[in-house]
């Protein structure tokens, strides 16, 4: 399991990529313009591809950082063994 702390719902990214998936689909829908159409569109689709992105770069991170802790406490001698 992933141990490690993230921000979560509080993380500035999350909503910021709402705030972008929100106002791509208000474009995308509400705007009787070709162009804003096409960008808003554009927008709800990347915004979330961007976050998920950002978060699996995180959770790879955290699990490197574990895998390496796991690693480096195998490589310990124990009491026993240092006599």
């Amino acid at each position: 399991m992933l141990k490690g702390q993230t921000n979560g719902w509080r993380s500035s990214e999350l909503w910021i990529t709402c705030f972008g998936l929100l106002a791509g689909v208000l474009a995308g829908l509400l705007s009787e313009a070709t162009w804003a159409q096409a960008l808003g569109s554009l927008a709800a689709v990347i915004c979330p591809a961007v976050y998920a992105n950002s978060r699996a770069q995180i959770k790879r991170a955290l699990l490197a950082k574990q895998a390496a802790a796991e690693v480096a406490a195998l490589g310990k001698p124990t009491s026993s063994e240092s006599v």
